[in-house]
């Protein structure tokens, strides 16, 4: 079986692969690499970080999605 080429996909098409076919990497590499936003927020490994500084992202986080 041939696989589908992920670079012509739409981001919902490839997105529904990877749901599909959970251990593809080639896919989720494709979706969650070369896709990502390039805007979006980066955050330092967790473990690099105090319990309160991770624990203000998550509340902050919970707020944001109430609003």
């Amino acid at each position: 079986m041939n696989k589908p080429n992920f670079k012509e996909m739409t981001r919902k098409e490839l997105k529904k692969y990877v749901l599909s076919h959970p251990t593809d990497d080639e896919a989720i590499r494709e979706l969650f690499i070369n896709r990502r936003n390039p805007n979006a927020k980066i955050y330092p490994y967790p473990y690099e970080m105090s319990y309160e500084e991770v624990e203000a992202i998550f509340k902050s986080k919970i707020n944001k999605d109430k609003n």
